[in-house]
């Protein structure tokens, strides 16, 4: 089935002569043809799915900041909208994950409005993608996640399209809503503009994958493992680690987990392997780092300051603790074997 998406940009406005947003929506179609953004790393293909476009250039004034709420409450739907508009002091592409309920325009929008420090309404609205699962792998894309979208007609556009989307829609069923910020052609250039675009429909139209890292502390032939204390996982071991967040290596990834969990410094040796579990919403790509401690290993007892675990323990093969998370104890096995290795890359 055929997705529907809208996209908006903006005339020109202020000084500038062109905005390259509204130049980017006359290049479009009105059919996209889509790639899976994740294909690279999924271990199984999906299919492309066939976009039908719908394209405006709003005005930059109060009637094009309006339009795209009036047509949902008039009862039109797309499977996604996704605003566009020029950023002028942005070096690389913004994606705004906040609309701001304030309007402060520093200067006049094309119709000679100019409001200063007004309330849009009495409060601020996040993007409705979901960013958690779509935006921990970025790729070949250069952009930055933002939750400023400014205080001129681009918020004020969001502003008003979330908040229709929030009252008339049920919490299950939102419509996924974003907003792009684009440099200037100083800056940017429309065939990347269109490849970020593409790469946002594909995120959002994808099932997508979570990047996560996992540290495999090594010491004196053994691994250290952690038990969860969390409500969903109780009592279940791991190796310490999360999702990567946006932009992050690997490196740094794990390194700031860790920190945030137990509060250690550690250092990351090498990349252990990959590995993938396809389950119904996303999937996860779990990358396995081998780390060791950063000066001396720290008091293992002292857990007043650990986030999201009550133990962790020394072990040799995954038959030392009773039931690992997804796919920890596959991880473990493996690291068991290479431990047990007199040839292996931990002797």
């Amino acid at each position: 089935m055929m997705a529907r998406v809208l996209v908006t940009g903006f005339e020109p406005f202020s000084n500038h002569s062109s905005n390259i947003s509204a130049d980017l929506i006359e290049t479009l179609q009105e059919s996209l043809v889509v790639r899976d953004p994740w294909g690279e790393i999924r271990d199984y293909r999906i299919d492309d799915i066939e976009i039908e476009l719908e394209t405006i250039v709003l005005s930059v004034d109060a009637v094009g900041a309006k339009l795209t709420s009036k047509k949902l409450s008039s009862g039109e739907k797309w499977d996604a909208i996704i605003h566009m508009g020029l950023c002028q002091n942005c070096q690389i592409p913004r994606i705004e994950l906040l609309a701001q309920n304030i309007i402060d325009m520093s200067i006049e929008d094309n119709s000679g409005r100019q409001l200063r420090n007004r309330l849009l309404g009495t409060e601020e609205y996040k993007s409705t993608i979901k960013s958690e699962l779509i935006l921990t792998n970025k790729g070949s894309i250069n952009a930055e996640i933002s939750f400023d979208a400014g205080k001129f007609v681009c918020n004020e556009t969001y502003y008003h399209t979330l908040s229709e989307i929030y009252h008339e829609n049920t919490v299950e069923n939102k419509t996924h809503c974003l907003f792009l910020h684009l440099p200037n052609y100083d800056n940017f250039s429309l065939p990347k503009a269109r490849e970020l675009l593409v790469n946002m429909i594909g995120r959002i139209m994808f099932k997508p994958v979570i990047s996560v890292v996992a540290g495999a502390i090594i010491n004196d032939g053994k691994m250290l493992v952690a038990k969860r204390n969390d409500e969903r996982n109780l009592g279940l071991w791991e190796f310490p680690g999360g999702k990567s967040e946006w932009g992050e290596s690997r490196t740094e990834a794990i390194q700031r987990e860790i920190k945030e969990e137990f509060k250690w410094n550690v250092q990351r040796v090498k990349g252990f392997g990959k590995w993938f579990h396809n389950s119904e919403n996303f999937d996860i790509e779990l990358n396995v780092e081998i780390c060791k401690f950063v000066g001396s290993i720290p008091d293992l007892e002292q857990k007043q300051s650990w986030t999201s675990h009550d133990e962790v323990k020394w072990i040799s093969h995954e038959g030392d603790v009773e039931q690992f998370i997804g796919l920890d104890g596959l991880v473990a096995r493996e690291i068991a074997k290479e431990l047990l290795n007199p040839s292996g890359s931990f002797t």
